[in-house]
């Protein structure tokens, strides 16, 4: 799958208010919604790099290498050894920094929330509300997850609201403090893995509202995730599949997934791709028993979704 722009943008923002796009990874995104990002100061252009690393082990003394233009080029030259003159192009001393409030409005825009984005704590952003009335958070940095003070400052501004947290995946306890504190956690690959706008939260469907109580499993085809017990999981698009036909199984008459059926999306062993979605569950927050727990072995005969039928929902 192609890296958008904007998830670009929420990938490298880890590094926080130093966070800068390269010209030569920004390249490939040129066009009208990069200039339309430009124009809003969600990127920002740095003034041209003016200098050069200098070469392995040299022993010119000095600490970097002027950058020089040579017509439609740019060159940093070796003092001692001119076949270490490194030639650029115009892409190569480019920038563009990171506006994090800008990108913090950007997906609230695209996310359609009432409100506008805002900065409420160190690294924590309030983007909005749902139509559903639940109010969205986001963190950029993973550190900013380990903050004590995190979940009381959530709860403070969400007062009597359910609240969900946009942020990078979180190591698995932490994921399960934040799932046991009632916020509703989703990571950046799965609320932007599709357009924000393909998910209105008037529609009811949108993955920053958690599913009704009376579903337990909610699977949203084309984002490749799950929502079960209040957490989003994603899952790679080459294991997606076996986890789609245990779904299918499952609101079947026979919710028995055999070997060879669950083989016959990708060749490879049914065992190895079992285990491999557990242990997506655990990243999740959750522990391996409950893992195994709602994928059941059935031992010498196959797989079995461990939930009612009726308390799945798909969401093409």
């Amino acid at each position: 799958m192609t890296e958008t722009i904007l998830q670009l943008l929420t990938r490298l923002s880890e590094a926080g208010d130093d966070a800068v796009l390269s010209g030569t990874v920004a390249e490939s995104h040129y066009g009208s919604e990069f200039d339309r990002l430009l124009r809003k100061r969600v990127l920002v252009e740095a003034a041209p790099v003016s200098d050069w690393d200098v070469c392995d082990r040299c022993e010119c003394g000095m600490i970097s290498r002027p950058i020089r233009q040579n017509g439609d080029q740019y060159q940093a030259d070796c003092p001692l050894d001119p076949r270490e003159d490194v030639v650029l192009s115009a892409e190569d001393i480019r920038s563009f920094r990171i506006n994090l409030h800008g990108l913090a409005g950007e997906i609230s825009t695209k996310a359609a929330l009432r409100g506008h984005a805002e900065a409420v704590a160190g690294g924590l952003w309030k983007l909005g509300e749902t139509e559903a009335g639940r109010l969205v958070f986001l963190i950029f940095q993973t550190s900013v997850l380990t903050l004590d003070g995190l979940v009381p400052i959530i709860r403070r501004l969400s007062g009597s609201r359910p609240a969900t947290l946009v942020a990078p995946r979180p190591p698995a306890e932490i994921a399960a403090y934040l799932i046991d504190a009632g916020l509703h956690v989703i990571g950046f690959e799965t609320a932007l893995a599709a357009p924000l706008s393909e998910y209105p939260a008037s529609q009811g469907n949108s993955v920053l509202d958690p599913p009704s109580e009376e579903m337990e499993l909610v699977v949203r085809v084309q984002s490749g995730a799950i929502e079960w017990r209040n957490c989003v999981i994603s899952f790679p698009h080459q294991l997606f599949p076996s986890l789609r036909r245990l779904v299918d199984k499952a609101l079947s008459k026979d919710s028995l997934a055999s070997k060879a059926y669950l083989e016959d999306t990708t060749g490879r062993v049914a065992s190895d791709l079992v285990r491999e979605m557990r242990d997506k569950i655990v990243e999740g927050g959750f522990s391996q028993a409950e893992a195994k727990d709602l994928i059941r072995t059935v031992h010498g005969r196959g797989y079995r979704l461990q939930i009612d039928p009726s308390r799945i929902r798909v969401v093409e």
